[in-house]
């Protein structure tokens, strides 16, 4: 698997000109379907458009392709070993939605220029990378990238190492296990009902996390301007260390058990201890309950 790389996208983005979400003209469906052994991966490069991926029979993938102004997308479609390979290079208005199923086990690599991401129910591991767009990912087991420039990532109910980056945009995750790390350079992060290690940093916006943190890792909540907020669920046993660099309050609930403590400066643990938790913020509050 190829690795992909948001510098990547902007680059085929400029080659390909400016494009358009929404698109007139006539619609063709081009549809493809290839024999897969174990251990199957798909690479998808398009220009402008939508990439779904979703699980379908073992042994096969099918590739569906709607082609808008098709007289304008260079699309070719064909497979190399046990890779299948789309690419649908844009111009003008045109656009290409890509819907693959796949066998759960398939290993992805998706760029996309200006357009939204959907990965669904896979079991294997991969990376997303969108110029302009958001992605989703939906029951994903396996170690997942992403990287955004202008646009969002939500994920729901995902086991993995996963990394995402955003340029401009909210993140989401929900219900997650595994390890986390979620940078926005402008935007809220939210975190819900996660179990694992934490890595979250937002230059300008909030951070709203609830989970558990593993015994042993080491987590850090960053926010240039915004507040943290960080409520540990289950039986924490976390040492704290956090800190506002120029204006804020710091708060934190009655299992704080405080090491020491200034206007702007606190270190404490709550239980034991066994996992690390520093917070860091500009400016902003930073809560802990």
């Amino acid at each position: 698997m190829k690795k992909v790389s948001i510098i990547a996208v902007l680059l085929i983005f400029a080659l390909l000109g400016a494009t358009t979400l929404t698109a007139c003209g006539p619609t063709e469906t081009r549809t493809n379907t290839f024999v897969v052994g174990a251990s199957p991966e798909v690479e998808v490069e398009v220009g402008n458009g939508k990439v779904s991926l979703a699980v379908g029979e073992a042994g096969e993938i099918n590739v569906e392709a709607v082609l808008r102004n098709p007289d304008s997308i260079d699309y070719k479609v064909y497979k190399e070993g046990n890779k299948v390979i789309v690419e649908a290079e844009t111009r003008f208005t045109s656009r290409a939605d890509v819907t693959l199923t796949v066998p759960k086990n398939t290993g992805f690599g998706v760029v996309i220029g200006n357009g939204n991401a959907d990965v669904v129910d896979i079991e294997a591991s991969g990376g997303v990378v969108c110029g302009n767009g958001s992605l989703l990912l939906e029951g994903v087991k396996g170690d997942v990238s992403g990287s955004i420039g202008n646009g969002g990532i939500t994920a729901n109910d995902i086991t993995g190492s996963c990394t995402f980056t955003i340029g401009n945009g909210n993140g989401t995750v929900s219900n997650a296990t595994g390890s986390l790390a979620m940078n926005t350079g402008n935007g809220t992060i939210t975190v819900r009902n996660t179990n694992g290690s934490f890595g979250l940093n937002s230059g300008n916006g909030q951070i709203r996390f609830q989970g558990e943190l593993t015994p042993g890792s080491k987590n850090n909540m960053t926010a240039g301007n915004g507040a943290v907020t960080a409520e540990l669920t289950g039986t924490p046993s976390v040492a704290l260390d956090l800190e506002i660099q120029q204006r804020g309050k710091i708060s934190y609930s009655s299992a704080v058990k405080v090491i020491s403590r200034s206007e702007y400066r606190l270190r404490g643990a709550i239980g034991d201890g066994e996992a690390e938790l520093t917070i860091r913020t500009g400016t902003g509050n930073i809560t802990v309950k």
